[in-house]
């Protein structure tokens, strides 16, 4: 009995590695939104890591942050959001003054293929209406 309790607690520090690569596996993508009323067109999304921004191919557990720097914004989901909270919830919009990054990590729930629809509102500075857009997010694994 004495021999085994070392296995064991190499076999249980070995799933404690595992679990905690199988964490930092898990990207971090920061989307970009940009408006500009004289452009052609208007909207623009840059992602980091390089990806689509208008169709974001994201996996569980992954984080998705937004930021924009025209204005105040918010980023709403239209339907079933892949977003928790942290504690259990779902976020159905995050949203954050000009230049101010938030959002939320991929519900480990969502299923693969998966796509869900958001809305982007961006109020300008001197305006009293947003400008809206709406973007995708594809699950991948």
């Amino acid at each position: 009995m004495f021999h085994s309790l070392p296995r064991i607690a190499l076999l249980l520090s070995g799933l404690f590695l595992l679990a905690q690569t199988a964490r930092a596996a898990h990207t971090t993508h920061t989307i970009t939104i940009t408006y500009d009323a004289t452009a052609t067109p208007q909207w623009s999304y840059a992602i980091s890591p390089d990806n689509d921004a208008k169709n974001a191919r994201v996996k569980r557990h992954d984080t998705i942050l937004w930021q924009c720097g025209n204005g105040g914004w918010t980023v709403f989901f239209k339907g079933p959001t892949p977003l928790a909270d942290g504690n259990g919830g779902m976020l159905s919009q995050v949203s954050g003054a000009a230049g101010a990054i938030a959002g939320g990590e991929v519900d480990g729930k969502v299923k693969k293929g998966e796509e869900f629809t958001y809305g982007v509102s961006v109020i300008l500075p001197g305006a009293s209406e947003p400008v809206v857009d709406d973007p995708r997010i594809i699950i991948e694994n």
